[in-house]
């Protein structure tokens, strides 16, 4: 890959203080629905319906969250020298995303995501055009993060190559101010972020229970909740994840959809402690405290378990009123990272962070496709203030 003329890392820090840095995916995505609220899977033939053109990608929707949410991004990616990847690029300058990183490649084709979806929104078939993101070369990531003076955390996700991601890690890790983060993207991808990193694990990596599975190079299977604890089987492939030396991560943020998310780390010198439940805390977020026009969206009401075990400690965010019903459950995983990186970024505490992912996360789901657009930095400032007086109480 010869095509990657962009301006020095070096003055572009020169002008950010505390960035985020997203190496990822930059994709437009085409989603079809049928009129037809009642037609179920495949039509087999042609119906009324719409194609809703967005711009997309997990790296792209991760730095439009963070972006919208005061924290100065750039992006690493590449698009093709095609109407699409203009699109892309025109989109992400318009909102202030830098992307001297992102490259435009002669000959290639930018990323797509084309999906149909039934009446009801369950998706029947999607295609997925990535190649373009599979050629980024290792030597990128080690020449963009090789220099990295002022920014404070590199996310990178499961749609660059497994030699790219690798690169990435252990040359940001060789930075004492940078945190590297990994998303795993899909079942399919999650292996990526695992080869040969366990002697330079990821700071933090952010799967769900399947991508969980994957990473750990097991079958899959649900999850079996009881009383509502934390299954034993999440509990076990957490630490599983996490020993050092053979693990791939020192942090996980392990998404669980309508149960919340769970925060699982090693405990300082624990030899095998003895299983230990406690509630930590509960929160009620005022979500229209936080966002203009936002009244009709319910509080987001999280309770803090800890569950302690073989030298972990599990903080399990606890949703206590799930959603009945939402708009598109599409980006709130990107939210969820994004808002908590966001907030890493500011300078929050990891674990006070994850709130500003659940809020973002909570917003998104509220909206047609991935971004909610009611974002704001004042979100931060606000919820922090929230989360003070209830300190207090």
């Amino acid at each position: 890959m010869d095509h990657w003329d962009h301006r020095g890392v070096c003055e572009f820090c020169a002008m950010v203080s505390g960035a985020l840095m997203v190496c990822g995916g930059a994709v437009v995505d085409c989603i079809v629905r049928p009129f037809d609220s009642e037609q179920r899977g495949a039509s087999r033939t042609s119906m009324p319906g719409e194609a809703r053109i967005s711009q997309g990608g997990v790296g792209r929707n991760m730095a439009e969250v963070s972006l919208r949410l005061g924290c100065p991004v750039r992006l690493l990616s590449a698009v093709g020298a095609d109407e699409p990847g203009r699109q892309l690029l025109n989109h992400c300058q318009q909102l202030g995303i830098i992307v001297e990183d992102v490259a435009v490649l002669q000959g290639a084709r930018t990323a797509t995501y084309t999906a149909l979806l039934d009446g009801s929104g369950e998706l029947v078939g999607a295609v997925a055009d990535m190649a373009i993101l599979d050629n980024i070369p290792p030597e990128v990531l080690v020449q963009r993060c090789s220099s990295l003076e002022d920014v404070k955390l590199v996310l990178c996700e499961a749609n660059l190559n497994a030699q790219a991601l690798k690169a990435a890690l252990e040359t940001s890790r060789g930075k004492q101010t940078v945190e590297v983060w990994f998303d795993p993207v899909s079942v399919a991808k999650a292996s990526r972020g695992v080869a040969g990193v366990a002697k330079s694990p990821w700071q933090l990596a952010a799967p769900n229970w399947d991508e969980l599975l994957a990473m750990l190079g097991k079958s899959q299977r649900p999850l079996q909740w009881q009383n509502d604890e934390l299954p034993a089987d999440l509990v076990e492939a957490a630490a599983e994840a996490l020993v050092p030396g053979f693990g791939f991560a020192e942090k996980l943020l392990l998404s669980l959809g309508s149960k919340g998310c769970v925060l699982a780390r090693q405990l300082p010198d624990a030899p095998d402690a003895q299983t230990s439940n406690a509630i930590v805390r509960k929160v009620e977020i005022d979500v229209a405290g936080l966002v203009e026009q936002c009244s009709a969206h319910p509080n987001l009401v999280v309770q803090l378990e800890e569950r302690r075990q073989n030298g972990c400690s599990l903080l399990w965010y606890r949703l206590l009123r799930p959603l009945d019903h939402v708009q598109d459950v599409t980006g709130a995983g990107d939210a969820l990272l994004a808002g908590t990186a966001s907030a890493f970024v500011a300078g929050w505490d990891l674990q006070d962070a994850i709130f500003v992912g659940l809020v973002a996360a909570h917003l998104t789901l509220f909206v047609a496709g991935s971004i909610c657009d009611q974002l704001r930095p004042e979100i931060l400032q606000r919820l922090q203030q929230q989360l003070h007086i209830q300190s207090r109480l």
